[in-house]
């Protein structure tokens, strides 16, 4: 199938899933994941409608950056974020999803005060608990958003929660890790969740999320 079909069957999915849930399909965003892809491809996912693109590595945000721009989209910068790359990004993207550390908030703000900007961001939670993942432990979330809200960081502005869940057949340990950061955004009264991808946005949407990254169902 096309981009295009495959862009309306997953609309299709997502209001189905969104209508058994009594939830507006409106109130959630997709993100379309375009790593490895061709800007061919990616013109191709904008001109059926996708507005928002997602890119997990600086290097090749760079490559695609030029065309990027040209582009009726925004840019999410969704994987891990290493602090030698932090002016890089902040100079390309309008929004980063993996923010896990205070040092790491401090850095993007002094790069985006620099460019007089206020960068996006989303604090990542490692509601999984795997090693192997990035992201500060749910518990400690709270305890980072209180001292956010004490700095000078006039440069940021916190948008919501991102995760990862296991990726598992196993559908409760998927749940359990989007009600973890349900129930954060619950108790801290935070909008938006960026928690689903192609394997698991189904129950994604259903714990509530607002902010599907998805790249395979859409390129496949």
């Amino acid at each position: 199938m096309s981009i295009k079909e495959n862009y309306l069957n997953l609309q299709k999915e997502i209001s189905e899933t969104c209508a058994k849930t009594r939830r507006n399909p409106k109130d959630i965003t997709l993100i379309g994941v375009t790593k490895h892809q061709e800007i061919s491809k990616i013109k191709e996912l904008i001109n059926a409608g996708v507005e928002d693109v997602g890119e997990n590595k600086c290097q090749e945000l760079e490559e695609k950056f030029p065309d990027l721009k040209e582009l009726d989209c925004d840019i999410h910068f969704i994987g891990h974020l290493q602090s030698n790359k932090v002016r890089k990004v902040v100079e390309m993207a309008n929004y980063i999803h993996s923010v896990d550390s205070l040092d790491l908030l401090r850095k993007i703000h002094y790069a985006a005060s620099d460019i007089d900007k206020v960068q996006s961001v989303f604090l990542q939670v490692n509601t999984s608990g795997e090693s192997q993942k990035f992201g500060m432990p749910p518990k400690e979330v709270e305890s980072l958003m209180t001292t956010m809200k004490s700095l000078p960081y006039n440069n940021v502005e916190f948008i919501g929660l991102m995760t990862m869940a296991e990726h598992t057949e196993d559908e409760e340990k998927i749940r359990d890790s989007f009600r973890t950061l349900y129930d954060l955004k619950e108790h801290l009264n935070i909008t938006h969740l960026s928690m689903g991808m192609s394997n698991d946005y189904k129950i994604a949407i259903e714990e509530g999320a607002t902010i599907l990254r998805i790249g395979r169902k859409l390129f496949e």
